[in-house]
């Protein structure tokens, strides 16, 4: 009968042990359901967060600007300033127009509905490129050449020393027409350069033909 109760209390035992591990696997599911230790709010706030992103234009909802009226960088050439429809303090629609435009476009070269989450990502960095590029047009048409008279200096009489030099802005646009370029070339969306023998591309930038144009004493301010 000893014995018997001995086997009964290891049997307890066992059982106790195997509900403390049923509770500590619980507790771990629930972690990694809840990674972060977010609170309840914060989790319904995250769900909802993944329902905006899931659509087709969330991923590109910091893209647009908000719009600073008269402050905004980009205001020379805001069509919507000049009519007095600018709405301070909100995104700018001329950018959401221009995103919603091509993210339409993309996702019709693309086949959005069947594209792969790398794909959709890449659609997503195209449009980002496309306003960045808008951008950099709106700076361009403010300084009106792709060469500009910079200040590098001072002689020894405190008199400033220019000199003629190739836009940054034209130089951030060039940068990002090759960086989307490349994304089309990854979407396969245009035709692949012609490369010389051994894959090398023998273009010459715009900047370096500009910039070659200046050394050559040919720019004149």
């Amino acid at each position: 009968m000893a014995e018997e109760d001995k086997g009964n209390v290891l049997t307890l035992s066992e059982e106790e042990e195997h509900k403390e591990k049923s509770l500590a696997l619980n507790e771990a599911i629930k972690k990694m359901d809840n990674p972060w230790g977010l609170t309840p709010h914060a989790m319904d706030a995250k769900k909802a967060a993944m329902t905006m992103l899931a659509t087709k234009h969330g991923m590109h909802a910091r893209v647009p600007l908000v719009c600073k009226g008269d402050g905004c960088p980009y205001s020379t050439s805001c069509m919507l300033l000049a009519y007095d429809m600018a709405p301070e303090g909100e995104y700018c629609p001329t950018e959401i127009a221009q995103i919603e435009i091509r993210a339409a476009g993309y996702s019709q070269d693309v086949d959005y509905d069947s594209a792969s989450f790398t794909d959709k990502n890449l659609m997503s960095e195209l449009v980002t490129l496309d306003i960045m590029l808008e951008r950099c047009k709106a700076l361009m048409s403010k300084e009106g050449t792709p060469v500009i008279d910079m200040a590098i200096g001072v002689d020894n009489d405190g008199n400033e020393i220019r000199q003629p030099t190739v836009s940054k802005s034209w130089e951030a646009y060039e940068r990002i027409s090759k960086k989307r370029d490349s994304v089309y070339q990854l979407l396969m969306l245009t035709r692949k350069d012609k490369m010389k023998e051994g894959g090398d591309d023998d273009s010459i930038s715009t900047s370096q033909i500009l910039q070659d144009v200046i050394s050559n004493g040919i720019y004149e301010s």
